[in-house]
């Protein structure tokens, strides 16, 4: 079996533990921390309306399981990627008190 790029799972389609569709791979983030590194696939959010920003989520690649047809499935439901979401959105902009 080969090895699986980075590259080759761009545009990749996700979906989550029950089976539905939830986005797409944006993007494969190695984050560096003291001690360890850490892989991430961005997952893009689908939204109703496409207009605005777009709703990228982060998911350890240890979370996320490559299908035989090329998709990803990751553990989560869609509401418990939503959830990350907003947790991950407070931790880049935490409240001021």
């Amino acid at each position: 079996m080969s090895k699986v790029t980075p590259d080759m799972l761009k545009n990749k389609e996700v979906f989550d533990s029950t089976g539905v569709k939830v986005g797409k791979i944006h993007d494969v983030v190695r984050e560096q921390y003291k001690r360890i590194s850490a892989d991430f696939l961005e997952v893009q959010l689908i939204k109703r309306v496409n207009l605005g920003p777009k709703i990228i989520v982060k998911v350890r690649t240890r979370d996320a399981e490559l299908m035989e047809d090329g998709s990803v499935k990751v553990k989560f439901t869609k509401d418990e990627l939503k959830t990350m979401l907003k947790e991950q959105e407070l931790q880049k902009h935490p409240p001021t008190i």
